[in-house]
C-alpha cells in the first residue's frame, strides 16, 4: 500500500531538503562565512578523524661556502584525532493521518511539511552546536564547538588568560610541547615572540577585565575597543593573510554597548568590498581594525569568539550536511516514519581562535 507513494515522497522531499540546506548555511553568518569560504566538506569516512599538525619549524641557519652541514632527521608533526558525532530530528505520520491523505498529491504536501518543520528545527538549533563544549559532561554525543578548547585560568597583568584545556588529543598549554618564548619588557605569552612550537595549539582568551588595559573600571563598557584590537593583533600568529581573523561575535548586549562606545568616534565606514558579512548580505555589521564586528542570536552570555574560517572546517559523513530517510513504516505503531540526520564534527585549529570574556571581574560583564 505504502511503497509507490512512498518513492515519490522520498525522492521530492530529499530534493527538498538539499534546497533547503542552502538557505540554511546562508542564513546563519558563521556557516555562511564557512560555505563561502568552502570549509564545509562531505563523504568522509573512517573510525575516527585525525589529521597532522605541524607544531615545530626546522631552524635556519646561516652557512657559507665549504662548511659542513649536519642531517638528521626532523619531527616536525603532532597527531590530532577527534571522533565522530551526530543529531537526528524525527517525525511521523499515522495511520489516520494517510487514511485521510491517502492520495499521493496530498501525502506529498503533507511531508513537505514535516520536513519543513524539521529543517527549520534543524537549522534553530544546528548553528548554536558550534559553540558548545563537546568534551562537556552530557555533550558526548554533540560535536566539538569552539568552547571545547577554551578553558583557562586567570593571568593578570598581560591581558590574556592561560589556555588549560585539550582539543583533539594535544594540550592546549602555552609550552606544554617544549619551544621558548621571550617577553622581554612586556607582560608574558600572548605578549612577545617565540617559537612556533610553543603556542602551536593554544588559543587567545582576552580577559576583558585584566589590568592590562588602559582603564579605571575594569568591564566591557570600558574595555571593548581595547581588549578586542588586543585580541585581532594577538591572533593574528601568521605572516599571510590567512592568518588572520575573519569575524568578531559577541552576544547582543555586548555588541549593543560596543556599538554605543565607537557612535561618534572617527572610523573607516565598511563597504561591501571590505566585509565579507556584508557581502552575503548581513548588515548588522561593523569594523575595527579591519575586521567585522557582529553579533548572532545563540552565542553564550556575557562572551565573544573570534573566528578564522580558513582554520575550521565541518566535516560530514554524508553526501550534503542534513539527509531525510524514511518515510518507513512502523506496523507495531501503525505510522510512518520520517528523520533529517546530520553525521560528522567540525574540526579546528585553536591557535587561530580567540574569546572575549570577563574573567577578573564576571560580575562586571
Amino acid at each position: 500500500m505504502g511503497a509507490p507513494w512512498s518513492r515519490v515522497v522520498n525522492s521530492t522531499i530529499k530534493k527538498f531538503v538539499r534546497e533547503r540546506e542552502i538557505n540554511i548555511l546562508r542564513n546563519r553568518k558563521l556557516t555562511a562565512l564557512l560555505k563561502k569560504k568552502g570549509r564545509i566538506s562531505f563523504n568522509h569516512s573512517g573510525t575516527k578523524m585525525d589529521w597532522k599538525i605541524k607544531y615545530k619549524r626546522v631552524r635556519m641557519t646561516p652557512f657559507a661556502d665549504g662548511d659542513t652541514q649536519e642531517f638528521s632527521r626532523k619531527d616536525r608533526n603532532k597527531t590530532a584525532e577527534l571522533d565522530w558525532r551526530g543529531y537526528a530530528a524525527t517525525d511521523s505520520m499515522t495511520k489516520g493521518e494517510f487514511l485521510m491523505n491517502r492520495n499521493t498529491e496530498a501525502i506529498v504536501k503533507l511531508y513537505s511539511e514535516i520536513a519543513s518543520d524539521l529543517t527549520d528545527d534543524m537549522e534553530d538549533a544546528f548553528g548554536e552546536e558550534l559553540y558548545v563544549n563537546g568534551y562537556a559532561p552530557g555533550n558526548s554525543k554533540r560535536i566539538h564547538g569552539i568552547e571545547s578548547f577554551l578553558q583557562a585560568t586567570a593571568n593578570a597583568g598581560n591581558g590574556a588568560a592561560t589556555p588549560t584545556g585539550q582539543f583533539a588529543g594535544l594540550q592546549c598549554a602555552p609550552g606544554y610541547y617544549g619551544g621558548s618564548w621571550d617577553s622581554g619588557n612586556l607582560p608574558g605569552w600572548p605578549n612577545g615572540r617565540g617559537d612556533a612550537q610553543y603556542d602551536f595549539w593554544s588559543p587567545l582568551i582576552v580577559d576583558v577585565g585584566d589590568s592590562l588595559f588602559d582603564t579605571t573600571i575594569h568591564t566591557w563598557k570600558n574595555n571593548c575597543i581595547e581588549s578586542l584590537a588586543f585580541g585581532i593583533i594577538k591572533t593574528k600568529k601568521s605572516k599571510s593573510i590567512k592568518g588572520q581573523l575573519d569575524v568578531i561575535m559577541v552576544d547582543d548586549e555586548m555588541y549593543r554597548t560596543f556599538i554605543n562606545q565607537i557612535r561618534g568616534k572617527e572610523r573607516i565606514n565598511v563597504t561591501n568590498e571590505k566585509s565579507q558579512l556584508i557581502a552575503l548580505g548581513f548588515n548588522d555589521v561593523t569594523n575595527l581594525d579591519g575586521t567585522d564586528i557582529t553579533w548572532e542570536y545563540g552565542i553564550p552570555g556575557g562572551a565573544g569568539y573570534g573566528f578564522n574560517c580558513d582554520m575550521m572546517e565541518i566535516k560530514s559523513q554524508q553526501a550534503q550536511l542534513f539527509v531525510p530517510e524514511g518515510p518507513d513504516q512502523d506496523i507495531v505503531s501503525k505510522s510512518w516514519r520520517f528523520s533529517v540526520d546530520f553525521f560528522g564534527n567540525c574540526v579546528w585549529n585553536p591557535k587561530f581562535f580567540c574569546k572575549f570574556i570577563n574573567i577578573t571581574n564576571p560580575d562586571e560583564v
